[in-house]
C-alpha cells in the first residue's frame, strides 16, 4: 500500500518441477475503462487453479517451470470510478494520470486528458508499488494486457525497434525517440530478444487474434513514451516483455479478427485505436464519444465484451492464448540452457 492506493498480488507456485523457475509478471487493468482485462486475469487465475478440465494438465506442467505472479487490478482508483461512479470511459487513475505513460522510460511530461503522464516519472503510487515489486521480484517474463483493439506487441513503444526491415516499417511524422540511448543501441542482445518473440507471436497470432504482432514502434503508426512493457524491457532488463490488446468492441470479431475485419482494416474502414497511442494521434473514439448521448455505453461496447457469450469466448481464448506464450517461452528458455535436464 500507498497512500489511498492498495494493490493485490496473487502468486503460483508449484512445489517440486526445476529448481529455477523462470519468474513470470503479469499486469491486469492499467486502463479503468478496459474491464475485460481484470477480467481475463480472474478467468486465467482459475485456469491456473485448475478449475477447467481442458488446462488442468496445462497448468500443472506450466507450474512445474514458472512462477506467475498476477496484479489483477493495477489501477484500483480508477477501476473504483468505473465500477461503482459509473463513469464507463474513465481511462486514467482518480488524479487524472494514464499510469502507461507514467514509468521511467523515455517518459515525457504530457497533459492531455487520458494521456497526462504525471509530474514526473513514477508521480503515482501506484507505478511507485508496481516498480518496488517488480525490482524485488526480477521477472524474466512480463505481460500486459489491454483492450480496445487487437495486437500482440512487444518493445519497443517509445521508438523502432531495429529488428524489423526498414522497409516495413512506419514513417513516424511524431517526435522522434530514436537517437535516444536505450538497452537497444547498446545491447545486441535485446534485438536478438525482440526477434525470437515475435518469432513466438508469429506462431501464436493466427490462433487466438489475426491481428497486427510486433515490436509496437515497427508496426503501429505512433509512438509511445514511459509504458510499463518498455520500462521492464528496457530498464529492469526482463528477458521478454509483451502487451496485448485482447478485444475490439469495433470489430465483428470482438475477440478475434474475423476475414471481414482484415479486409476493413486494409480498407481504412476499421480505424486501429491502440492502447499505445500518443497524444499527437489522440483518440478520434473521444470526439465521437463527446458528441453521443450514449457515451457511457459506447465507451463500454468498445473496451469490454457486451454479451455472455462473447464473454465467455473472449476470456476461454485469451486464457490459452497466455498459457501457449508462457509454454513457448519456457521452450526458448530450454534452447538457452535455463533449466536442468
Amino acid at each position: 500500500s500507498s497512500g489511498n492506493v492498495t494493490l493485490q498480488k496473487v502468486d503460483f507456485h508449484a512445489k517440486g518441477g526445476q529448481a529455477k523457475k523462470m519468474k513470470v509478471l503479469v499486469y491486469f487493468g492499467e486502463h479503468a475503462r478496459e474491464l475485460v482485462s481484470p477480467e481475463s486475469g480472474l478467468n486465467f487465475a482459475q485456469h491456473l487453479c485448475g478449475m477447467y478440465p481442458e488446462t488442468k494438465e496445462k497448468a500443472s506442467s506450466l507450474l512445474q517451470f514458472a512462477d506467475v505472479r498476477l496484479i489483477p487490478v493495477v489501477n484500483p482508483t480508477g477501476h473504483d470510478m468505473v465500477m461503482l461512479g459509473g463513469n464507463l470511459c474513465h481511462r486514467t487513475n482518480s488524479k487524472g494520470v494514464d499510469l502507461n505513460r507514467n514509468w521511467d522510460d523515455h517518459w515525457r511530461p504530457e497533459k492531455r486528458v487520458d494521456t497526462n503522464s504525471g509530474t514526473a516519472p513514477f508521480s503515482e503510487h501506484e507505478t511507485q508499488l508496481l516498480r518496488d515489486d517488480a525490482v524485488k521480484y526480477k521477472p524474466h517474463v512480463f505481460l500486459t494486457i489491454h483492450s480496445g483493439t487487437l495486437g500482440l506487441f512487444t518493445p519497443y513503444a517509445f521508438a523502432q525497434s531495429a529488428a524489423t526491415p526498414s522497409s516495413l516499417l512506419y514513417k513516424h511524422s511524431g517526435p522522434s525517440f530514436l537517437s535516444i540511448k536505450s538497452r537497444m543501441e547498446s545491447d545486441d542482445s535485446s534485438k536478438a530478444r525482440i526477434k525470437e518473440m515475435i518469432n513466438l507471436l508469429d506462431g501464436i497470432n493466427p490462433k487466438y487474434c489475426n491481428c497486427e504482432a510486433g515490436a509496437a514502434g515497427d508496426v503501429l503508426p505512433y509512438l509511445s513514451p514511459g509504458t510499463s512493457m518498455d520500462y521492464m524491457f528496457d530498464k529492469l532488463g526482463t528477458d521478454y516483455a509483451f502487451a496485448f490488446e485482447i478485444y475490439d468492441g469495433a470489430s465483428s470479431g470482438g475477440y478475434k479478427y474475423n476475414s471481414k475485419d482484415v479486409k476493413l482494416i486494409q480498407t481504412g474502414v476499421l480505424q486501429r485505436r491502440s492502447d499505445f497511442l500518443l497524444v499527437e494521434e489522440m483518440s478520434e473514439a473521444e470526439d465521437i464519444f463527446e458528441q453521443s448521448n450514449d457515451r457511457g455505453e459506447q465507451c463500454f461496447e468498445m473496451f469490454n465484451p457486451e454479451t455472455k457469450t462473447d464473454y465467455d469466448a473472449t476470456m476461454d481464448n485469451w486464457s490459452k492464448a497466455y498459457f501457449e506464450l508462457f509454454e513457448g517461452l519456457i521452450s526458448i528458455e530450454k534452447s538457452h540452457g535455463m533449466f536442468a535436464n
